[in-house]
């Protein structure tokens, strides 16, 4: 069972390219002032508070790169969580996917199996990156689930607005498929944390100094609020459109 996509199911990305284009433009705004920062309400403000967290294990609990990037890992289980339930509510076309299951287009009768497959895909995705942060950056966090304790909570909370906020609450649901989120996550996820990781492995191997950490921690916040922007206006806004994320 092998969910495929063609090659013009990405149609959107000329959008989001232009869409990233227009927001760093002095048209928008009149001072040149990316979009982004200007729009910086309710769903982001709760992802930048989530990203405070390892500035604060790095501040006040001595954090060392490993729990920094236990804690991104973590999050990966918020994200694959949430969008099993946008899967379940999401009522957009399913023709604008272009996706097949076992060489057989997509229907509204293939949404269970396509969660399922999911779950186990991304799953999979997941234990293994899992798995490759522990060993590499975190082998002596024998408490690990103790520690993320905070880190569940805090992620799930701001994972949770965003869907209740925007999914739900902006209508997004309405404007897209079952089969398009089935990827959604990846690029977010697999961009986000080779960068991740590549700067954290390049902080450790500099015995985790504070600033390379705290510098770890801010492109990992741009990038999270960059992806989060560019999901909205894919799903939700157009491209003029002033509404608060």
């Amino acid at each position: 069972m092998t969910p495929q996509k063609s090659p013009d199911a990405g149609g959107g990305d000329a959008n989001t390219a232009l869409s990233a284009r227009e927001a760093f433009s002095p048209a928008n705004g009149g001072h040149g002032i990316p979009l982004l920062f200007q729009r910086l309400q309710s769903s982001a403000l709760a992802l930048i508070v989530a990203n405070m967290v390892p500035l604060y294990g790095v501040m006040a609990l001595h954090w060392k790169v490993g729990p920094i990037l236990v804690f991104y890992w973590v999050e990966n289980l918020a994200v694959g969580f949430f969008n099993l339930f946008k899967m379940a509510r999401a009522r957009g076309p399913i023709g604008d996917s272009h996706m097949t299951l076992n060489n057989r287009p997509v229907t509204e009768d293939s949404r269970k199996a396509l969660m399922f497959f999911f779950a186990m895909h991304y799953g999979g995705f997941t234990l293994g990156h899992g798995v490759f942060v522990m060993v590499m950056f975190a082998p002596g966090m024998t408490n690990i689930l103790s520690q993320s304790g905070l880190a569940f909570l805090v992620l799930f909370f701001s994972h949770g607005y965003s869907y209740w906020r925007n999914f739900i609450g902006r209508g997004e649901f309405q404007r897209v498929s079952f089969a398009r989120l089935f990827w959604q996550p990846y690029a977010r996820v697999i961009i986000m944390h080779l960068t991740i990781l590549a700067g954290g492995a390049l902080a450790a191997s500099m015995g985790s100094p504070m600033v390379a950490l705290m510098v770890l921690i801010g492109l990992k916040t741009l990038i999270d609020l960059s992806a989060h922007w560019l999901e909205r206006r894919k799903f939700g806004e157009t491209a003029h459109a002033r509404i608060p994320v």
